[in-house]
């Protein structure tokens, strides 16, 4: 079974959300939770896609 840790938790979760969302921009994989908190007002907020088990 395949996962991933979120990058700001660092939580195991079955779905996750590939985004940008600080300098320097480098994709990261989020959980829903954390995702939320970083994209409310945030201009440097990019989303890249969902990553699913």
């Amino acid at each position: 079974m395949r996962k991933k840790h979120c990058e700001i938790c660092s939580k195991d979760f079955d779905t996750m959300y590939r985004v940008q969302y600080k300098q320097p921009k480098a994709w990261v994989f989020l959980c829903e939770s954390c995702l939320l908190k970083v994209k409310k007002d945030n201009p440097l907020y990019k989303y890249g896609g969902t990553w699913k088990r």
